[in-house]
Formats: structure tokens, sequence, C-alpha cells
């Protein structure tokens, strides 16, 4: 079966949806699929990238497109829309006819309306994966147009049940939706026990992994820092648009310390040195892939409670919080100076992940292809 991955972003972009499809790729190689991939160039992160890759049964096309507009549209969905849509639009028909495409796997609300206006030309098969919640009105054109495209799939997934709620909630029949889930690579993302040593770390390191946007609770997260016990060292990998704030930051306050990019093959190792990782999400996260990855290395989590990051995790290997300074700060203070129950956590943590967060998840999104 040849299957079109149609996404707005991909790797080398940073972010769990890029690592996800990374995964999901690698899966479905490995049970013979041949998987084309369609795409941007990288539209957040400055790193090198190329045109055309093709390796071991992947193909992977990304058009050249105007970087650095996605994040100055968020909050705008029809700037958006209309940034995303034309190159993807205009490029898939070719791509689904040379490379006689059997089914569409499109990733997001854009690449849905992209799969099924071109599913429904070519007659073949569209899954429609949903990362994140859109939060959709009651009525209004926004509603409308979103269940068009969903209803016209052939197969929506969502990622939590708050977003199978929402589908539900437009009308979509509940026979046309399933849940899928994450996984990670095990073997590469576990206890690395001289983590610590190896990157020179000492004393007790919270942690934060992800894209730099206020969204992520970045400002409430740097507001807390001031009121940590003066042990507590914050350390911060990733980038986005408030990298340069976090940069200075970092420079005038010795309890924080800035990292940008780190490749996946190394984030065990930060994972690893950490005493607990936070998550601060001020909105509602389609399931916070960062989680997986942390207790996956036996670092337990302190995080928004949301419902997506509730599915993710519970409290027998982390605390769910309200995000505001002083709640980060309570809870950070708490576990630095409980080293009982945050050792219990810790204990807890690669179980859950090996439990939960194995390959094995794949299988619902392969049941899809044939549904």
């Amino acid at each position: 079966m040849n299957v079109l991955q149609l996404s707005v972003h991909f790797s080398p972009n940073i972010g769990g949806v890029e690592t996800h499809l990374d995964n999901l790729c690698e899966e479905l190689i490995k049970r013979d699929y041949k998987v084309t991939v369609l795409t941007y160039r990288p539209l957040e992160t400055d790193v090198i990238w190329r045109l055309h890759e093709s390796k071991n049964g992947l193909e992977i096309i990304r058009l050249p497109w105007v970087r650095g507009l996605f994040n100055k549209f968020i909050g705008f969905p029809l700037l958006e829309f209309f940034y995303l849509f034309p190159g993807l639009f205009i490029t898939a028909p070719f791509i689904i006819s040379f490379k006689k495409i059997d089914v569409i796997h499109a990733h997001g609300l854009i690449a849905g309306l992209i799969g099924v206006f071109w599913g429904k030309i070519f007659r073949i098969k569209v899954v429609i994966s949903i990362h994140s919640i859109y939060g959709f009105p009651e009525k209004g054109l926004y509603k409308n147009f979103a269940f068009w495209i969903f209803n016209n799939a052939s197969f929506c997934l969502t990622l939590s049940e708050q977003s199978k709620k929402e589908l539900k909630g437009l009308g979509i029949s509940n026979k046309k939706i399933a849940k899928f889930t994450y996984w990670i690579d095990l073997l590469n993302f576990r206890k690395i026990t001289r983590a610590k040593a190896i990157l020179k770390w000492s004393g007790f390191n919270a942690l934060f992994v992800g894209r730099l946007v206020s969204e992520k609770g970045i400002d409430e997260l740097l507001k807390s820092v001031t009121s940590w016990d003066k042990s507590i060292i914050l350390n911060i990998v990733g980038s986005g648009p408030l990298e340069n704030k976090i940069r200075l930051y970092s420079k005038k306050n010795v309890q924080c310390r800035f990292f940008g990019i780190i490749s996946q093959d190394k984030l065990p190792l930060y994972y690893s040195a950490a005493d607990l990782l936070v998550v601060p999400s001020l909105s509602e996260e389609g399931f916070g892939r960062v989680i997986l990855e942390s207790l996956a290395c036996g670092t337990p989590v302190v995080a928004a409670k949301k419902e997506g990051i509730s599915e993710a995790m519970d409290e027998t290997v982390g605390r769910l919080i309200d995000i505001n300074p002083e709640g980060i700060t309570r809870e950070v203070n708490a576990l630095f100076k409980n080293r009982s129950s945050l050792r219990k956590l810790a204990d807890g943590s690669r179980g859950f992940a090996e439990r939960r967060y194995s390959e094995r998840n794949v299988e619902e999104i392969i049941k899809s292809y044939s549904k």
C-alpha cells in the first residue's frame, strides 16, 4: 500500500507532531508500506533542510515556502489558512497521480481539507489525524467548514478523549472516529545513569522542553523561578519566538540555563539529568509528547491540569497543577524538599511509559487505513 503523509510540519522542524511523524513513517516502512511525505520546508526552526530525500521506502518532498510567519499568524485562522494552504494544495494532485497513492493520511485541519478535496477527485481513502484542540465555536462558518472537512474524511483519528468529544460536538458520527496514542522509542528514551556527570550538572534540576511560545507558559515559568529555592536550576531546551527573551533572562539569572535546540538522540541525556520536567501549558495540549519522553527516562513531571495532559499522565508519576507563577513555585519547591515523594514518582515513571507508550500504538493508525 502506498500512503501519502500530508502535513504542514515535518522534520527537521522541531516539535511533537514532527517527531510522531518520524516514528509513524519508520513503523509503516517496517511493515512494508511505501510512504511519501509532502510537506513544507521547516517553517519555525532555522535548520538545514533538503528539498527531496529518498531512502528505504520513504520519500520526502519539502516545498520551499516563506519562513517566519507561522507564529505571527497564530490566533488569526484566516491568515494562517492563506499562508499554509496553497503550496500543498497545488502540489498534492501531482504526487497522488505520479506515486499512485492508495491512502492520504492528512495531519491537521488544513492538510485535512487538502486531503479530502483531492481524495474525492481521485476517489481514494482519506484519514485525518487531529493533534491539537481547536476550540470550535458553537455555530458559524468556522464550525461548518470544519464539519465539512471531517465529515468527508474516510476516518478521523483523535489524540485524546477531549479531541474526540470536540469532533462529536461538530456532529461527526462516532463510527467515523477513533482515538490513537503517541508512542516513543523506548530503547532511545531510557534512563542514562551518569547523565548529570556527562552534562556537568549539579544540585536539583528542573527542565522545560518545547516550543518557546507564550502558549507554553514560558512567562509564568520564568516569573516563578525568582521564588524557587536558590539551589534549584531551571534548564530550558527548545526554540521559538521567545528565544531571545529567554537567552537574555538566562544571562541575568544564575538559576536559569538555556540550551537551544537539542537533537532527539541527545534529549534522553537531558531528561535523565533532570530531577523533574515542568510542562506549564496555558492552552490545551493535544497530548504533550515531552511527558512521554520524560517518563520513559524515569523523570517525573509537573504539568498543567489540562484534559489532554491528564490523559498522558496521572499523579502516580507527577503532579497536575493550575498554571500560575505561585502554583509552579509551590509544587517545584515541595518536590525539592520532599525527596522521598519525588523518588516514589520517579520509580514508577519508566514502567508507566512501557505499559502505555510502546510502538504497539501504531496499530490503531494502520487499522484506519483499511476501514
